[in-house]
Order: structure tokens, then C-alpha cells, then sequence
């Protein structure tokens, strides 16, 4: 099974932007606010390509685009879809 296709099982998407970054996105509630999970590559540039890859998490609020919880570093990708399951 690829990455992709782990991903989608989780709930999120691959979104992408024009400047060529991309990255896979959720939709969630956070603090009663309509907002959404992004996670990326650890340098922020890309997808993970690998379960075992670290990867960087952020919740940003709809709306806005604000920053509700900065950025983390997670030590691979496996760890933070475990973490979803607890």
C-alpha cells in the first residue's frame, strides 16, 4: 500500500499549491473552530515518501489561514497516524 493511499485511510487528502509545495490536509474542529491538519516532508517542501520519514504537522484555523498550534516535528510519519489512533 503507498503512502497516498495510507493517508486517505486516515481521513486526509494531497493538496498542493501553485507555486509547486505539496502536502496532505485534514479537516478537523479544534477549539470549536473549523480548521484543518497539514503534514509535510521535515523540511516543509513535500510529501513524506515513507512511513519511516519525519514529518512536520501544523493545525491551521479555515478561515484565516492562522496558525492554531505551531508546527511539530514528528519522528516519522508512522508515529504521528498511531498517535491519531490513541
Amino acid at each position: 500500500m503507498s503512502v497516498e493511499e495510507i493517508m486517505e485511510r486516515h481521513g486526509f487528502r494531497l493538496s498542493a499549491s501553485c507555486a509547486g509545495a505539496a502536502w496532505y490536509t485534514k479537516f478537523i474542529k479544534y477549539d470549536g473552530r473549523r480548521a484543518y491538519v497539514t503534514v509535510m516532508d521535515k523540511d516543509g517542501d513535500g510529501l513524506p515518501q515513507s512511513l519511516d520519514e519525519p514529518v512536520q504537522v501544523a493545525i491551521y484555523e479555515l478561515r484565516s489561514g492562522d496558525e492554531l498550534e505551531s508546527s511539530q516535528n514528528i519522528s516519522s510519519l508512522n508515529s504521528y497516524l498511531e498517535s491519531l489512533e490513541e
